[in-house]
C-alpha cells in the first residue's frame, strides 16, 4: 500500500488556507507528486471528491479514510475515471446528490455523485476571474457555455449581456440555475441550445460582443475535435465580434501543445493579435506545461 503522507499534508494544508469556497486540494495529474500522478482531491465544501485515474481504485479509497481523519467534512465520494468510464461511490458520510458551493463569492451547483464532470471545473478560476474583471459594461458571448460559469461571472463583473451556447439544453437549464442562486437578472443573459456548425445565424443576430470565450471539449464525439474544428469557430471571429474586444480561447489537452491555439488564430482569424497566457492556477501545479490547461487571450483589430 502506498504512503499518502505527502497528498495528506498538502490536503491539509491547502484546506486550512481556505475552507469555504471549492477548489482543487491535491492535483497529482500534474506529475508533480511522483508517484501519485493517478489521484486528485477536490473539496466541494462540506465534501471531499477523490479522484482515482487507476485501474484500481483501492488506494483512493484508503485515501479517502485518512483523509476523513484529518479534514473536517461531512462525507466523501471516490470518483474511478477509466476512459470515458467513471463509477463514483460515497465511502464516508453522506455527500449529497446536490450542492451549492462558493468560488470567490459566487454561488455554483454542482453534482458530485451524478457524472464525470460535476458542473464546475475548478481548473478555469482564474478565467472566470480575469473575465469578471474585464465585463463591466460589455456585451459577452460564451460559445460552448455547459452550465454557464463564465456567465455568472460576467454578470457579477457588471456585463450588459451575455450569450450562453451550448448544443445541451439541460447545461443551459443548470446554468440558469447558477444564475438564479447569486440573484443575477436574467433579462441580461440569453441561453441558445443549438450546434453551433449548423446555424451561425443566432449567434450574430444577438451581436456584435466585446468579449468573447471559446471553451469547447477538446475531443467529444459527435460534438467537437479540436485539431478538426476549432479553426472553424475562430474564422467566424470577425462576423461578430467588436473591432477592439477580445477572444478567450481555451484548449484543455495533453496532446496539443501551447503553440496550437496562436498558430490556429494565426491561420484562420489573421486579425486577431496574441496577448499572453493567462497564468494556471496554483491548485494546478504541472511540471508539462504544454500538456496542461491552456487559456489565450487576443485582441481582435478588426
Amino acid at each position: 500500500m502506498r504512503d499518502f503522507e505527502i497528498v495528506i499534508e498538502r490536503c491539509v494544508a491547502r484546506y486550512e488556507s481556505d475552507s469555504a469556497n471549492a477548489s482543487r486540494l491535491f492535483h497529482g495529474r500534474g506529475h508533480s507528486y511522483p508517484g501519485y500522478e493517478d489521484i486528485t482531491v477536490d473539496l466541494f465544501p462540506p465534501c471531499l471528491v477523490v479522484g482515482s485515474f487507476a485501474e484500481d481504485g483501492l488506494g483512493a479509497v484508503s485515501l479517502a479514510g485518512l483523509l476523513v481523519s484529518r479534514l473536517d467534512v461531512e462525507g466523501v465520494c471516490v470518483q474511478e475515471r477509466l476512459g470515458r468510464r467513471t463509477d463514483t461511490r460515497i465511502v464516508s458520510g453522506m455527500v449529497p446528490d446536490e450542492l451549492l458551493v462558493t468560488e470567490d463569492g459566487l454561488n455554483f451547483q454542482v453534482h458530485p455523485t451524478r457524472n464525470q464532470n460535476i458542473g464546475l471545473f475548478l481548473d478555469m478560476a482564474p478565467a472566470r476571474r480575469w473575465l469578471r474583471e474585464r465585463a463591466n459594461g460589455q456585451r459577452v458571448l460564451n460559445l460552448f457555455a455547459y452550465t454557464c460559469a463564465f456567465s455568472v461571472a460576467a454578470i457579477a463583473g457588471g456585463a450588459r449581456s451575455v450569450v450562453n451556447n451550448d448544443m445541451s439544453m439541460s447545461a443551459l437549464e443548470w446554468g440558469a440555475e447558477n444564475h438564479r442562486a447569486n440573484d443575477h437578472d436574467l433579462r441580461l443573459v440569453n441561453m441558445l441550445p443549438h450546434n453551433l456548425f449548423k446555424s451561425w445565424r443566432k449567434v450574430r443576430q444577438l451581436g456584435p460582443y466585446d468579449i468573447v470565450v471559446i471553451d469547447p471539449p477538446t475531443n467529444q464525439r459527435g460534438s467537437f475535435v479540436a485539431e478538426k474544428q476549432y479553426g472553424q469557430i475562430l474564422k467566424r471571429i470577425p462576423e461578430f465580434t467588436e473591432p477592439g474586444g477580445y477572444v478567450m480561447a481555451c484548449l484543455n489537452s495533453p496532446f496539443l501543445n501551447t503553440d496550437f491555439l496562436p498558430s490556429q488564430m494565426a491561420r484562420w482569424c489573421p486579425q486577431c493579435t496574441w496577448l499572453n497566457y493567462l497564468p494556471a492556477s496554483a491548485d494546478f501545479p504541472d511540471s508539462y506545461p504544454d500538456r496542461a490547461l491552456k487559456v489565450g487571450i487576443f485582441r481582435f483589430r478588426g
